[in-house]
């Protein structure tokens, strides 16, 4: 199978949907499942990039409330696939010991009503964030920032093969926690989130950032590993 998250988590990029069906004809031909993650389906913010849901006998998508509406720890979400997986799947279901407990079905009926809406009306506070952060991180090249919540960002040559230890540091030295990007399979990279701050908050990590990002760049100031 093929496993495709859109918007993507690590690097927010939203995947357009020509290229979509193009991914999706490849392995309809070559005969394997095209699994798609839609987990970040309403964090989009480029009109001209939406984010695209398909559908044939061979896709199985996958949708989460964590996100979307703030129920992270719920373990709530849902799967749309063709009817020949049913039995499949009922099998697979029988064997897991768990299942969503009573009060997050109820707390995900309430988002289903809460609508799509609700969601919408938060993004402008994450575009905020968003460009805050693309400021602090210019002379860095920054992948994605089109959808999810995440920046994927390239370090500077010399901190390729560090990046673990990039991170290690940002967080001692300027109290900012990003991901590695070789626990993404990215080494080289830093995951930043953008997400679950607001206001002073967010302008006093983006300004440490700043900082950090500076000092990496400044061959008189950088860290050496």
């Amino acid at each position: 199978a093929v496993v495709l998250s859109n918007p993507c988590n690590p690097t927010g990029v939203v995947t357009d949907g020509k290229v979509l069906a193009r991914i999706s004809r490849a392995c309809e031909k070559a005969g394997v499942w095209l699994i798609l993650d839609n987990t970040y389906e309403y964090f989009t913010y480029n009109k001209h990039c939406p984010h695209v849901c398909l559908e044939a006998p061979h896709i199985v998508n996958i949708f989460s409330f964590s996100k979307a509406f703030g129920m992270m720890g719920w373990r709530v979400g849902y799967i749309a696939y063709h009817r020949s997986l049913r039995n499949s799947l009922l099998k697979a279901q029988d064997t897991i010991p768990i299942c969503p407990t009573q009060i997050s079905e109820k707390m995900a009926l309430g988002a289903l009503e809460a609508g799509r809406e609700w969601v919408l009306s938060k993004l402008p506070s994450l575009v905020r964030n968003r460009d805050l952060l693309l400021e602090a991180l210019k002379p860095l090249h920054v992948i994605g920032g089109q959808g999810a919540i995440y920046l994927f960002v390239e370090l500077p040559e010399k901190y390729r093969n560090h990046d673990m230890k990039v991170v290690k540091w940002v967080a001692n030295t300027h109290k900012v926690g990003l991901i590695p990007g070789s626990s993404c399979g990215a080494p080289g990279y830093v995951r930043v989130a953008f997400a679950n701050m607001v206001g002073p908050d967010m302008q006093r990590a983006a300004a440490r950032l700043k900082k950090a990002v500076a000092q990496l760049v400044d061959p008189k100031e950088s860290p050496t590993f």
